[in-house]
């Protein structure tokens, strides 16, 4: 073959090639482009904007001014801060063991359901796809001091009525018996998902060694839903260090502020206050905290479970 002419084939053989590559990178770019742009729109661009506002004041009334590090400093001399972080930490470990348990504890009876299995798994689901003030609404009813059914049923047993969100030791406890209620069917079917996907085999080859229901639990199932339960519990912690909703339905932070959240004070600061620059700051601090809360339940459960 004339040399010139294979220098000409394998140029054409890399201009090829390169065309080829554009291409599956154009494919490939078009697939990702409306993540790309649900991401840069609604995560990068509103994440920038807090940090620009976490070093100004001002915005919605007062003009835009720069106040440097001042906003940081108000945090960490800011009682109410302490106070709402508090209660948030709170919450999460109220919520976050009893929802894991008892969701894992319905998964396992509805396991062993077989007539109208589907039926319960949707009435279990229910109140997870409820509005959040619809749910608020009806517990209010069921902790209304005369005439809710808890109350009522205090007084069949012959105990005192409670003021259930009017006392600061009952007030947070049950907007976290609200939050659990209402959350517990999603837990419920993702570990029924997990159980649903055990191999068999294992539970089979443990029935003939003689385990029984509780050593197949605690020696098969557990140690199989290791990797479940760190995804559940670095997603609930990232939820219920969040919550707002129930919160401002239920109580709006009362009484006197144990009930309040973190995210509670952040709109507040926000559409209260019109502290744009002071909200956008506790807005990154709660996204440091889950941040680090995350990682470190990720290191230390996966060194636990070898994963």
């Amino acid at each position: 073959m004339h040399p010139r002419r294979a220098r000409v084939s394998k140029a054409e053989h890399r201009r090829l090639r390169r065309r080829y590559e554009l291409r599956r990178v154009a494919i490939a770019i078009a697939f990702l482009l409306p993540n790309l742009i649900f991401l840069i729109v609604f995560l990068l661009i509103p994440l920038a904007q807090v940090l620009i506002e976490m070093f100004q004041t001002g915005g919605l009334i007062e003009p835009i001014r720069f106040v440097g590090l001042r906003n940081w400093e108000r945090i960490f001399h800011d009682p109410v801060v302490v106070q709402t972080l508090g209660n948030t930490f709170r919450y999460a470990v109220i919520i976050i063991p009893m929802m894991l348990i008892l969701g894992l504890l319905i998964a396992l009876v509805l396991q062993n359901v077989t007539r109208g299995g589907s039926v319960l798994r949707a009435l279990i689901y229910l109140p997870v796809l409820a509005p959040t003030v619809i749910v608020g609404l009806i517990w209010l009813f069921l902790l209304d001091p005369d005439l809710g059914a808890f109350n009522l049923f205090l007084r069949l047993i012959g105990r005192q009525p409670q003021i259930w969100l009017g006392s600061t030791d009952l007030a947070l406890p049950s907007v976290a018996a609200m939050e659990i209620w209402r959350s517990i069917g999603f837990w419920a079917l993702y570990f029924l998902a997990a159980l649903i996907g055990m191999p068999r085999e294992l539970y089979q080859a443990a029935q003939l060694d003689g385990a029984n229901a509780a050593q197949r639990f605690r020696f098969v199932t557990l140690p199989l839903m290791r990797r479940v339960f760190l995804f559940a519990l670095v997603l609930a912690t990232i939820f219920n260090l969040q919550i707002f909703d129930s919160v401002y339905v239920m109580t709006d932070g009362g009484p006197a502020n144990t009930t309040a959240t973190f995210v509670w004070y952040i709109y507040h600061a926000l559409f209260f206050f019109y502290r744009t620059g002071y909200g956008a700051t506790m807005a990154f601090l709660l996204l440091l905290i889950i941040l680090a809360l995350s990682l470190i339940q990720m290191r230390l459960l996966r060194r636990r479970a070898g994963v």
